[in-house]
């Protein structure tokens, strides 16, 4: 059994997801930017294809058995866009139960029906603009530590971001 966290870039507006949005930068608060959301997706616009970030096999029988992962990816914002600004990014699920027995979120194989899975809104605490054509490349990191895991992210390019959630100092899930 294989399942996927897949991303794709996102220009979307945050603030139905954070409506204090200037109270929270002027208190300095990063927690909120470096959250994970698990939400349904509305005002967001779909900027690039989705891809493949994280695959896991179940049951693992390699004799390395570490579950931290790392993904460089790259977007390309199509010529007739015109420029965007990103806030962030989607990630979905995606999980081949057996054979050709497939469950997922991810929307162009989307199981129909499936409302128990919604996918997670990665944020970038400053947005990043984009030009039509340019090439937009992130890094993410699945992190693991003795009592928790985390995800960690950042923009490269076209400007450097600093790494969101560095030790998992805003988000983590307990083990």
């Amino acid at each position: 059994m294989a399942s996927c966290l897949v991303a794709e870039v996102l220009f979307c507006h945050i603030f139905w997801l954070l409506p204090s949005l200037p109270q929270i930068k002027s208190h300095k608060d990063l927690a909120h930017f470096e959250t994970a959301y698990v939400v349904k997706l509305h005002s967001v616009a779909r900027l690039a294809p989705s891809q493949p970030v994280f695959t896991f096999t179940h049951p693992n029988y390699s004799t390395k058995k570490s579950n931290q992962r790392y993904k460089k990816f790259q977007f390309e914002v199509p010529n007739d866009t015109g420029s965007a600004l990103i806030h962030g990014f989607a990630g979905y699920f995606d999980a081949t139960l057996y054979k050709d027995v497939h469950l997922g979120i991810e929307p162009s194989t989307a199981t129909p029906n499936m409302f128990s899975w919604f996918p997670v809104f990665i944020p970038l605490r400053t947005p990043v603009c984009i030009g039509p054509g340019s090439p937009l490349e992130a890094h993410l990191w699945r992190c693991c530590g003795s009592t928790k895991v985390w995800y960690e992210w950042c923009v490269t390019s076209p400007a450097a971001s600093p790494i969101h959630n560095s030790n998992g100092r805003s988000y983590w899930v307990g083990l």
